[in-house]
């Protein structure tokens, strides 16, 4: 397998694999973020019979009754596709490409590179979740312990609301909004149009690797789940790289979210059971237990890399 048939052609074929193509990006990514952030409240509100100014209120401070949750539901879906997916595609109109071509989605399938994509996933898992323990335990300078805090706190409030299943069809909608939608739409932004332009821009596919892969940490917002996500892109990355296709990356992306999706929906369903909260969501996998799921992530890592060089 070649490394040019892998990564999408040149430059020369096409232009945006620059620095004028990075911010342009990024620029209507967080563009995007705004326009859709107040236009998702907009349509969402109309969707439910409610004022712009009533589902902004629902957002900010949900009150757990059907109509936060559902609201949430479709802000989330509609500024999801509007700040992620629609760069990507005035992307691939201003460098004269395709979404199958930015992704190397007409990359012959190998049923290898899906099997190693979930062995990395699987062990990712709970490695991410051990470095996110480790970050919480961790005494931070005051100041930037309140901005971590902050930052989290925002986040799971909207995160609880979204998340909030009764019903087993909840949980099939959730796991489209919050794993299927990301695994897709992400995995064609960062390891599809970022990669190749950090490649474009830096001639070296390990240097890409690594700044999408710190790209896409930066921008989960999250102080605390920054290492974790940050291996968890590198992987990846090596993964699109040594196939030549997103489709791996999306299928193990897919498990990762879905399996957090699937462990708070069972907290959920203990929680109204016993009263017990959390059971499910706050397991602790322990020291040795993620030390021992390094053995399989790295391993993943280095025949990745291996692949790469041979090509």
């Amino acid at each position: 397998m070649n490394d040019s048939a892998n990564e999408t052609a040149t430059t020369d074929q096409n232009p945006f694999y620059s620095n004028w193509g990075l911010m342009f990006v990024l620029i209507f990514i967080f563009l995007f973020n705004i326009i859709f952030s107040l236009g998702s409240a907009f349509i969402a509100g109309g969707i439910y019979g409610i004022t712009f100014n009533e589902a902004r209120n629902l957002l900010t401070t949900p009150d757990g009754t059907a109509l936060a949750i559902n609201i949430s539901r479709v802000y989330h879906l509609i500024s999801f596709i509007g700040s992620m997916l629609l760069p990507v595609w005035l992307f691939t109109i201003v460098n004269r490409s395709s979404l199958i071509r930015e992704g190397g989605l007409n990359t012959p399938f190998k049923s290898t590179f899906l099997w190693m994509g979930l062995v990395t996933a699987g062990s990712g898992f709970v490695i991410v979740n051990w470095l996110d323990s480790l970050m919480r335990s961790i005494n931070w300078p005051q100041g930037l312990q309140y901005y971590a805090q902050q930052m989290d706190a925002s986040r799971q409030e909207m995160t609880t609301t979204l998340l909030d299943m009764n019903e087993p069809h909840e949980l099939i909608v959730c796991l489209f909004l919050v794993a299927f939608l990301p695994a897709v739409i992400e995995e064609l932004l960062f390891r599809g149009v970022l990669q190749n332009i950090f490649k474009g821009i830096t001639g070296n596919i390990i240097r890409a690797i690594v700044l999408q892969a710190f790209v896409f940490a930066t921008l989960h917002f999250s102080f605390y789940e920054l290492p974790g996500i940050f291996l968890l892109g590198l992987a990846f990355g090596y993964l699109r790289s040594a196939s030549g296709s997103t489709l791996y990356g999306m299928v193990a992306h897919f498990l990762f979210n879905g399996t957090a999706i699937f462990l708070h929906y069972l907290s959920q369903l203990n929680f109204r059971q016993t009263g017990i909260s959390g059971t499910f969501d706050n397991i602790a996998f322990g020291n040795v237990i993620s030390l021992l799921a390094l053995v399989p992530f790295v391993y993943s890592i280095i025949w990745y890399r291996r692949i790469i060089k041979s090509t």
